[in-house]
C-alpha cells in the first residue's frame, strides 16, 4: 500500500533522463489523497511532459468520483482484470514522481510512521495509471493511481505491500504509446531491491494530512519491538 509519500520539486534526475522539460513545483512533505500532485505522461503520440493530476484515479466510466477514494492504490497483479485500471493499464500510464513514501507498523494499540526512500536519498518514480472523468460542469478531472506489488525484505517487516519503483531503464517503455501488451508491462511491476533503499521512523506530525512541512521527516527512536511473555 501507499498512502502517503512525499516530493520535493527536484525532477532532474527523471527529466533529464527522459529528455524533457523539468517543471519547479513547490515542496511536498505528505502528499496526500485527493490532492494534487506531478506526474510525467505521454499524451496522444505528444512526448512525455510533467502535469498535475489528482491522486485517486477516477475511471472514464465512473457515475461521481467518490470512487477515487477507493483507488489511489492499485494491485500489480490485477491491473488488467480490475475494471477500474484495466483499460489505463493499457493506454493511460504515468510516472509519478516522489523521494520518499510513508508507511504504518502497529505496536500494541499504537502506529509507529516510517519514511522509506532511496538511500543516496535521489528522486524517483512509482509506476502508476491516470485517467480522465467528466465533471457534471462539464471540465475535465485528471487523476491517477499508484500501481503496488509485495513488499521487499526492507518493507516487508512495516507492511506486506509496497509501491512499484521502476527503475530508469523501464521508464519509457512505462510511458510508451505504443506499448499496450499486458504480458509485456506485468513483468517489470516487481518489488524494487531493497540494498538500493533505507528506512526510519519518524514523528507522528506525519499522521494529519494538513501537515505538510519538513517536521514530517524528523526522524524519532522506533519502539521497542513486543516479545512474546508466554
Amino acid at each position: 500500500m501507499c498512502g502517503r509519500y512525499s516530493y520535493t520539486g527536484n525532477p532532474n534526475h527523471v527529466t533529464t533522463r527522459l529528455g524533457i522539460r523539468a517543471v519547479p513545483s513547490a515542496p511536498r512533505y505528505n502528499i496526500a489523497p485527493s490532492q494534487f500532485a506531478p506526474v510525467i505522461r505521454s499524451v496522444e503520440g505528444h512526448r512525455p511532459a510533467m502535469d498535475q493530476l489528482m491522486w485517486g484515479l477516477v475511471p472514464f466510466w465512473a457515475k461521481d468520483r467518490s470512487i477515487g477514494q477507493k483507488t489511489i492504490n492499485a494491485r500489480s497483479e490485477k491491473l488488467d482484470e480490475t475494471g477500474s485500471f484495466k483499460t489505463p493499464f493499457r493506454y493511460r500510464r504515468c510516472l509519478v514522481l516522489s523521494d520518499g513514501f510513508f508507511e504504518w507498523k502497529r505496536f500494541g494499540r499504537e502506529k509507529q510512521a516510517y519514511r522509506i526512500l532511496m538511500k543516496d536519498e535521489s528522486t524517483f518514480a512509482f509506476a502508476g495509471l491516470w485517467d480522465h472523468w467528466n465533471r457534471p460542469d462539464g471540465a475535465v478531472l485528471e487523476t491517477f493511481t499508484i500501481v503496488t506489488t509485495q513488499a521487499n525484505s526492507l518493507i516487508r517487516d512495516i507492511h506486506h505491500r509496497m509501491p512499484v519503483i521502476l527503475p530508469p531503464s523501464k521508464w519509457e517503455m512505462w510511458l510508451s504509446q505504443e506499448e499496450r501488451s499486458p504480458k509485456r508491462l506485468q513483468p517489470i511491476l516487481e518489488s524494487f531491491p531493497a540494498e538500493a533503499m533505507q528506512v526510519y521512523a519518524v514523528s507522528d506530525w506525519v499522521n494529519r494530512v494538513e501537515h505538510d512541512s519538513p517536521r514530517c521527516w524528523q526522524a524519532v527512536e522506533a519502539p521497542p519491538e513486543q516479545t512474546e511473555l508466554f
